[in-house]
């Protein structure tokens, strides 16, 4: 049996705790257009960890992060779009959104998700730093400039990852070249020896700078259209001649599978889901809001936070999704980040990191 919604409320939902993700929610249900969702909130720490089949057992709706998707299906926690919209409906808001983030919550030719929030590691910086578009260029950067790095909770190993994604080993047996990464972290070391010190998490970086005191910029995080009144950005580095090189982010909106075998309550969740996404709703209210939409009309005819770093949410590097990488994803920063901060050996964390994903691969 699923958890009742409280009173007045057809269904709950879960999203997380910043105001990107849930002012426009809460502007959407104060026009009344649809049944009332209950939205409850998370932290960012546990949108990025907390497993989603634990959320669908009381909550209709799970504001998600892709790469938690395999344990949820492996679980039968959610619902696969396809059987609840239908067919035009759902390939409209899928191939509507920016890059990969409709692909990014396709599993088994199935929809698990979908996206309604766009994110991907950016240059974040006061508007009057100068923009540095290569990556080799960010050490000298750094010292004309005051820079923080991201290396809280996954976002050390997210940005290594970024930095090696110009030539993926997303289906072979070893996620990072040993080269490639070797230098990566080298390079990272050295930045980080000129700047900050602090261990942030995307929402501290932006909080860091937009200060005015202290860091200037940081070369890649995560960007939030909340800081637009204080803050610029710009697309992701680029590397040894490569494009913008960076993870995609954002959220998609799952459905519990339980939701889906209530006839009420999928009759509900269908007239939200139907009034949510509708056109107007993500290209004025969710933006006007203070959401970050993850429709391309916004991206690409959007304010300058969207329009400058529109390249790089097109270029988006997607994670693996099967089970067990947030484990691996989580391990991979622990070992990056002590690579960077304590100058640990980076060639035994490359190798036990690829083990560990081979041994995923495999099964």
């Amino acid at each position: 049996m699923s958890a009742p919604a409280p009173e007045g409320a057809a269904l709950r939902g879960m999203t997380w705790d910043h105001p990107r993700a849930y002012l426009a929610l809460e502007a959407f249900e104060s026009t009344g257009t649809a049944p009332r969702v209950a939205w409850d909130r998370q932290s960012l720490a546990d949108f990025e960890a907390h497993p989603i089949d634990e959320l669908a057992r009381h909550y209709d709706f799970m504001v998600i992060d892709h790469p938690g998707l395999g344990a949820a299906i492996g679980a039968g926690a959610l619902a696969a779009y396809e059987d609840v919209l239908a067919p035009e409906a759902l390939r409209h808001w899928s191939d509507g959104a920016i890059g990969a983030s409709g692909a990014s919550y396709r599993l088994g030719e199935r929809t698990w998700a979908l996206p309604i929030d766009a994110a991907a590691q950016v240059t974040v910086r006061r508007p009057e730093v100068p923009v540095v578009r290569r990556w080799e260029d960010v050490p000298a950067a750094a010292e004309e400039h005051p820079v923080a790095l991201c290396l809280a909770g996954p976002h050390a190993g997210l940005m290594l990852l970024a930095m090696c994604s110009a030539s993926p080993t997303y289906d072979e047996d070893r996620l990072l070249d040993p080269l490639t990464a070797g230098r990566a972290v080298d390079l990272l070391r050295e930045v980080f020896r000129r700047g900050a010190r602090d261990i942030l998490d995307p929402i501290g970086v932006h909080e860091l700078l937009a200060t005015g005191e202290g860091a200037t910029w940081c070369p890649l995080a995560y960007g939030y259209v909340s800081y637009a009144d204080r803050l610029a950005w710009s697309d992701a580095p680029t590397w040894h001649g490569s494009g913008p090189l960076s993870v995609l982010g954002g959220t998609g909106l799952a459905l519990a599978a339980r939701t889906a075998a209530d006839p009420a309550r999928l009759a509900a969740a269908r007239a939200w889901v139907a009034a949510y996404l509708d056109d107007e709703v993500q290209a004025r209210l969710v933006p006007r809001s203070g959401g970050q939409p993850a429709t391309r009309t916004v991206w690409v005819g959007g304010d300058a936070f969207y329009a400058d770093t529109v390249a790089t949410l097109e270029a988006a590097w997607v994670r693996p999704r099967s089970a067990g990488w947030i484990a691996l994803q989580d391990h991979l920063s622990e070992l990056v980040r002590e690579a960077i901060v304590e100058d640990l050996d980076a060639a035994t964390a490359i190798a036990d990191v690829n083990h560990r994903y081979a041994a995923l691969r495999q099964g």
